[in-house]
């Protein structure tokens, strides 16, 4: 003897998925990777400015560096300005050297895109003469 309900061997069951399921799977699966390489292209974009920044930063702590290590009497008071290409962008890289004291000085470093695209950075430092 069978156990169970007779008349549920009869009845045929579905097997399978209908094509209305299907094309809800397609449509989510397809959100699902177009939000994904949204995520890819903002990450891209990051890390062009993460390694912009990194470069930057680099070059102004150098130029701050090189005018810390000329001697104090040999500074000169004022504003120097060049461009610098960094991944693309060109940067405007002011070196400003202020002299507070007959024995102190600020130096200002600052990067700022030209095209208004990419990252800026500045740094201020301070130098003195021996004494």
């Amino acid at each position: 003897m069978r156990s169970g309900c007779a008349s549920c061997s009869t009845a045929r069951r579905p097997r399978g998925f209908t094509l209305i399921e299907v094309v809800g799977a397609l449509v989510i699966f397809s959100v699902g990777v177009l939000m994904v390489m949204g995520a890819g292209s903002a990450l891209t974009t990051q890390l062009r400015y993460s390694g912009a920044r990194s470069e930057i930063v680099v070059l102004a702590n150098a130029r701050v560096d090189s005018v810390e290590a000329i001697p104090f009497d040999s500074l000169t008071a004022g504003i120097q300005r060049d461009t610098v290409t960094v991944q693309g962008w060109s940067y405007e890289r002011a070196v400003s050297v202020t002299l507070l004291t007959p024995v102190l000085g600020r130096v200002e470093v600052s990067l700022s895109p030209v095209d208004s695209a990419g990252p800026s950075h500045s740094v201020t430092s301070y130098t003195s003469a021996v004494w």
